[in-house]
């Protein structure tokens, strides 16, 4: 009933805009929307490399982040990456708790935004293996805060991961080789510190100031052709 909802209401006479390139094209392809990009922005007063909650010890932390209720966020795939791992592994989940038989060694529920860069702040990899997203934001912040990431090739990854250059990129459901993307950050202590200083370059370049901008222009358009 959703879906057929929403597919009807890509047919009414809006202005379209949206925040990622493989949107844009979809929306034009199925519906000849010809929809503005306003692409995704951090904010850096609020995603910034800060004290980790718990000091590292010797053994790699890594972080799963998705909704666990909901399949697409790739979670099940997520822990079975990462159980045989000699690392320490942290949870996220903004809907559902870890199932009893997934090691977990510190579980956080609907953490706010303004809270968010203190857990980044503690990992030293994140594991994100999503089958559907818009912008993939995690990755994103989490190079703001000083780590990197191993993602699923998924919908949105391609408009700021470049793959060994500040992330590793695998294939969706290949669990083999998602583990074997953080065995290499771990064990090549080059290239984590590559990936890890491109993607504060790229951080860098994905501010949210610059999104707002296009935004409003995007907007005093609208409203200027409303008048005329």
């Amino acid at each position: 009933t959703w879906q057929y909802l929403t597919a009807i209401s890509y047919l009414l006479d809006f202005n379209y805009f949206t925040e990622a390139q493989w949107i844009q094209k979809w929306l034009k392809k199925n519906f000849n929307h010809d929809a503005a990009l306003i692409p995704n922005g951090l904010d850096s007063d609020i995603f910034f490399p800060d004290k980790p909650l718990a000091p590292k010890g010797n053994r790699p932390r890594i972080l799963l982040e998705g909704a666990i209720a909901l399949p697409y966020k790739g979670m099940d795939d997520a822990f079975n990456v990462v159980k045989d791992l000699d690392a320490e592994e942290w949870c996220i989940s903004s809907l559902g708790k870890p199932k009893p038989d997934w090691h977990c060694d510190r579980f956080f529920n609907q953490v706010p935004m303004s809270k968010m860069r203190h857990i980044y702040s503690s990992c030293d990899i994140l594991l994100k293996l999503s089958r559907v997203e818009g912008f993939f934001g995690p990755p994103l912040e989490m190079m703001a805060c000083g780590g990197t990431a191993v993602v699923g090739k998924v919908t949105g990854y391609d408009e700021y991961i470049k793959n060994e250059f500040n992330a590793l990129v695998v294939n969706p459901g290949d669990i083999k080789a998602a583990e074997e993307a953080i065995q290499r950050i771990i064990s090549e202590p080059k290239l984590k510190d590559k990936l890890t200083k491109n993607g504060l370059a790229t951080a860098k370049a994905w501010q949210w100031e610059t999104s707002i901008d296009l935004l409003e222009a995007y907007f005093l358009k609208i409203l200027s052709k409303k008048n005329n």
